[in-house]
């Protein structure tokens, strides 16, 4: 099969099971990645783009064909769990509130706790529903730990950090506590979630991939970006941008690498190169040590030196993913604000290119100030830059950035609109360029950039 529906292990969630079985909590976990009722539509569309390339090492996928409604029930009345936790972004809100209410259908008293990026960034919108008990707002390790450990002894709850409970018709708002650094997270532990998970696909192959993390945050603030609105969140709770000591991240992807056979590593890093020299080539001398396995991350454009690519081509770099966005400079410094010209983007490309590094680029279509000559040099400067894969999506403004307060001012947007829409069709009411004709370009994108 194809193999574009694969989907790595969720790490944030592979953390959150991980800390509480670290502490003597059971833990189970209800999965609808494999499901032949997700999934299909969206796969096939980018796909007939020229999104994914035909895998020719097939894995065959095990599709579950059973109601995920009555399995869901199902696992509530065997289980019987003391706390249910419902993960959220923008994008799949609306089935989170689906699925909590199907609970409490089935067990009224279980608690449900919903948490993720949406809550953290909105969370007033959320704790508004009435199907969710709390909200965890930030970070949840330490307070999922700490929650689970009150339910069991049967003690108060509503003064944990990163906590908004409801209690007797009031909403008791906890501070955001500080952060658990990486290095005091367990060893990532895959047994719980379908195996299934750990096929990927890249380039046309099929490879057992490893995510890993090792660093959270980015050290950038693009107006478009949650991480931007995360690090407001976070203020006073401690630097943002938090690396692994190299030793801790040998340690985990090694357990990883031998427990289940990994061909391939995955590093999740928001900005991989954003980092000294000397960082990397440490991080580098181990890894080509212990490790000795290809991996493929992301970067910035203008994090990239003929030093740094030397050092992780070497170290086993097969792919580097990088954002041009938009071809416009004045779009991607003035509005976007990501501070970079279009000479260093070529160059960050050239250079990759020069040690054996293939290249992915990303790209938005329909961002303020879009204008149909905007696009064609978005499309231009992908021309230039011959990146080796090429991915496109509609901008579309989430909820507590920035550029989605302007949206709303410019009257680009009303401030109702499904973010599910945004993988389907343009957002935005723009002045200078139709939502169809953004759409067109949208198909074509590809095959003009190669043109």
């Amino acid at each position: 099969m194809n193999g574009a529906r694969r989907r790595f292990f969720p790490i944030g969630l592979t953390m959150l099971s991980n800390e509480l079985t670290s502490k003597g909590h059971e833990v189970r976990i209800f999965d609808t990645s494999f499901y032949a009722q997700y999934g299909t539509d969206l796969d096939a569309k980018r796909r007939e783009l020229g999104f994914y390339k035909e895998i020719k090492n097939g894995v065959p996928l095990q599709v579950k064909t059973t109601d995920p409604v009555m399995d869901l029930e199902n696992i509530v009345r065997e289980f019987v769990p003391a706390l249910i936790g419902i993960s959220a972004l923008s994008i799949d809100f609306h089935l989170s509130k689906v699925v909590a209410r199907l609970i409490k259908k089935v067990s009224p008293e279980i608690p449900i706790i919903l948490g993720g990026v949406l809550p953290t960034v909105s969370p007033g919108e959320c704790i508004q529903e009435d199907c969710f008990d709390m909200i965890c707002v930030g970070e949840g390790e330490k307070a999922l730990v700490e929650l689970s450990k009150c339910i069991e002894s049967k003690e108060d709850y509503s003064n944990i950090n990163n906590l908004w409970v409801k209690n007797q018709g009031q909403i008791k708002k906890n501070p955001t506590s500080s952060f658990k650094t990486l290095d005091s997270l367990p060893v990532p532990d895959w047994d719980l979630f379908d195996p299934q998970h750990i096929w990927g696909p890249l380039y046309g192959q099929m490879y057992r991939v490893a995510p890993v993390e090792l660093s959270r945050g980015c050290p950038y603030r693009c107006t478009y970006c949650v991480n931007d609105v995360l690090r407001n969140v976070y203020s006073g709770s401690g630097k943002y941008h938090r690396r692994k000591a190299p030793e801790k991240a040998i340690l985990d992807m090694l357990y990883l690498k031998n427990k289940y056979n990994i061909e391939m590593f995955y590093i999740l890093d928001e900005t991989f190169l954003a980092v000294a020299k000397s960082e990397i080539k440490i991080l580098a001398e181990k890894y080509k040590q212990k490790i000795n396995t290809p991996f493929f991350t992301q970067t910035r454009p203008e994090t990239v030196t003929e030093e740094k690519a030397k050092i992780v081509a070497d170290m086993g770099c097969k792919v580097m993913s990088m954002g041009i966005e938009n071809g416009n400079e004045h779009i991607r410094n003035a509005v976007l604000n990501r501070k970079v010209s279009n000479e260093q983007i070529i160059n960050a490309f050239n250079i990759l290119k020069k040690y054996g590094i293939q290249t992915s680029s990303f790209n938005m279509l329909g961002v303020p100030g879009e204008t149909e000559q905007t696009i064609l040099e978005t499309i231009e400067l992908n021309r230039l830059c011959k990146p080796d894969s090429i991915g496109v999506s509609y901008f579309f403004p989430y909820k507590g950035t920035s550029l989605r307060d302007l949206a709303i001012k410019e009257r680009m947007i009303n401030g109702d609109e499904d973010p599910n829409l945004s993988n389907d069709v343009p957002v935005l009411k723009l002045p200078s360029i139709s939502q169809s004709k953004i759409a067109n370009y949208f198909v074509n994108f590809v095959e003009l950039c190669k043109s």
